[in-house]
Parts: C-alpha cells; structure tokens; sequence
C-alpha cells in the first residue's frame, strides 16, 4: 500500500512539474516516437485497465500498429509531432484472446508474443513437454492449471489484424544462456513454431523478461545477426538514432496506479530507467536515423 501511494503522488508531481518535457529534451533532443506498453495475464480487472489506455492514447497520443514498429526497424519512421503507442502481449496465455478481441472491436492491431510450445498446454503439461526433451522451462503463471492460447485462438487473432510473434521457446531466461544449441532453441524454434501456427513468416521476437541482464552477449549477438525484429521490455521512448536497436517496452503492472501507468506512458519516469537504454544501445547498436 505505501509503495502503490508512492507511485501515485509522484505520478502527479511528475506531471505538475513538467519533467516528461524536459526528459524529452534531454533524453531523445527533442524528438517525438513510438512507445510501447507491454501486458501478460489479462484477467478481467486488467482488460479494464487497457480499456483506459486505449482511450488515453486516443487522447493524448496516438494509436500505433505493428508497421510503425516495422518502420523503426527499417530506418522509415514517419515523425508528425505526436508519440504513437503500440499495444503487445508476451507469453500467448488463454486470458490475452478476449483482450485481442476487444482491441480489434476498437480498431487498434497489436503484436501478441507467444511461447509457441505453450500454444494448447498448460503450464503443468508446457513444463513436461519440455523436461521430455531434457530442459526445464520456466511457466510464465504460476497456476498449473493455466492454458495458452489454442491453435484456433491463435488463428483468429491473426484474422482480427492482429500480428502473431515469438517468445522464448521455454520460456527461460536467455541472460543465463551462454550455449549456441540452447539459444538455437529458445529462439530458432520459437520463430518455426510460430510460422507453422500461423502459416507465415515470423520476424518478430521478444526477449522473456526483457531486461538487459535477460540476454546474454551470446543470446544478444546471435539475435543481433538474425534479422529479427527484437523487442526488449524496459521503458521508454523508441526514437531513431537514438534509442537501442531491440525496442523499449513499458510492462503493465496491475498493482501500479493507473495515474502513474499514464504518467510512465506520456514519458514522465523514463529517466530512471535511462541506464538500461544506454546499456543495451553499447550492446546493439541504435536505431538508424
């Protein structure tokens, strides 16, 4: 309770001191880009709460889609003056389809980031599935009983206008993942996996957990020289030239006040995770300008 009022008041002191202007400045020279929020589970009181953020970028912003991404990547992003946000999800769970149907009711395409192996299992039968081929996964929710996404289900989310993209195979921490094979696993299998749910081509991949301690140099190298589209998870605005090559996500926290999830997205706490964008962007390079 004391950290959740915390966040609250400074949500509003951020805001009444006019600090996400001034981190504009500093941080990206001024410049206007994509900002990416990130959700997992999405029970009922979380669906909620991106119905909200939809209408907070309707109003404040503007909504985003997966080629405004793609344009980052590509070194063709249009500036017009305004931060676009992009809605994703990681993990592929059952609870995200209802939010992926909600999305496209609004009119507004998301990337959904599945496991591929946890499509139609759940967590107790994903963890199996691979201790049969001799690794030991990490379950995204700890209930044993909770599903993925079925087939079907993911399916129809690509006939909504969604994007379908990978996550890590097992869904293990690649920062402790040094071995080519096991890297080979956690990524290459993930991008087959989910070509063969979708029948297309998979370009887009989300590093679990997303922090820069959660891919290793091996894991980061090999992703660098893939031509993926990588995605990392650590807030912040995406701009060319100067922002990291993998692309800055905010992660959704339900027990964060809504005031300060608004204050995150409209820039006014990316100061305090600056260091890892510099971090990763000495690692991997920036995106072109």
């Amino acid at each position: 309770m004391i950290a959740r009022l915390q966040r609250w008041g400074a949500a509003h002191w951020w805001r009444a001191s006019g600090r996400a202007r001034r981190d504009r400045r500093e941080l990206y020279g001024g410049a206007h880009g994509l900002r990416i929020v990130c959700f997992h589970d999405m029970p009922p009181a979380n669906l909620e709460a991106l119905d909200g953020i939809v209408d907070l970028a309707r109003r404040r912003m503007a909504i985003g889609s997966p080629a405004d991404a793609d344009g980052l990547f590509e070194g063709r992003w249009r500036a017009d003056g305004v931060d676009r946000l992009l809605f994703t999800f990681d993990d592929g769970l059952a609870t995200q389809y209802e939010a992926a149907r909600r999305l496209a009711q609004a009119r507004v395409s998301a990337i959904f980031f599945v496991v591929p192996s946890l499509v139609g299992r759940t967590m107790a039968e994903f963890v199996r599935f691979h201790a049969e081929n001799g690794v030991r996964a990490y379950a995204p929710v700890r209930d044993s009983e909770a599903r993925g996404l079925s087939a079907a289900q993911v399916r129809e989310m690509v006939a909504m206008g969604h994007r379908v993209a990978a996550h890590n195979f097992a869904h293990r921490d690649l920062g402790r993942i040094h071995d080519p094979g096991a890297i080979h696993y956690e990524v290459t299998r993930a991008v087959e996996g989910v070509a063969a749910l979708t029948g297309g081509e998979c370009r887009d991949f989300a590093i679990g957990f997303g922090q820069p301690d959660n891919v290793s140099d091996e894991a980061a190298a090999f992703l660098a020289a893939s031509g993926l589209r990588v995605y990392a998870c650590h807030r912040g605005l995406n701009v060319p030239g100067r922002t990291p090559r993998f692309l800055l996500r905010h992660s959704f926290e339900p027990d964060h006040p809504m005031a300060f999830t608004r204050v995150c997205l409209e820039g006014g706490a990316d100061r305090r995770l600056a260091d890892r964008a510099s971090r990763m962007a000495r690692r991997v390079g920036v995106l072109p300008a």
